[in-house]
């Protein structure tokens, strides 16, 4: 885990915080993460206010591959959904399963699911991505 929710309090040092984010390898343990957001980032004692009506609960998931185990990806991410936390599913290049991607994120996926054909084509979709985290998912 790089940093949790609380660690920062304005725009600019998350943006920067991000911006030092490393790749992390091949395998895409999309499971492994989603249960680390549900049961680890999105915790009142790491910042998050899952009773706060007025805050966005959601994350954006990015990925270049297929999960390593895709039931069990499909298992958390309901998991995750039914604790109240929307899903945003961005694949990037040709790896991505985009049944898997669509299966993660919330309804309606075609709202909620992204894809682009490389990294350097992510701006293309950034817009879109923006709007619903400014908007928010109830």
């Amino acid at each position: 885990m790089e940093f949790y929710l609380n660690r920062y309090t304005h725009s600019v040092d998350v943006t920067a915080a991000l911006s030092n984010l490393s790749y992390g390898g091949d395998e895409a343990n999309l499971a492994a993460a989603l249960r680390l957001v549900r049961t680890r980032v999105f915790t009142a004692n790491n910042g998050a206010r899952l009773r706060d009506p007025q805050v966005a609960h959601l994350a954006v998931i990015f990925t270049d591959n297929q999960s390593t185990n895709v039931t069990s990806t499909l298992m958390e991410a309901a998991a995750t959904r039914k604790a109240g936390i929307a899903l945003i599913t961005v694949g990037i290049g040709t790896a991505v399963d985009p049944y898997e991607l669509s299966a993660v994120a919330s309804y309606p996926h075609h709202h909620t699911m992204f894809h682009v054909d490389r990294l350097s084509n992510l701006n293309t979709v950034s817009n879109p991505i923006k709007r619903i985290i400014c908007r928010g998912m109830h």
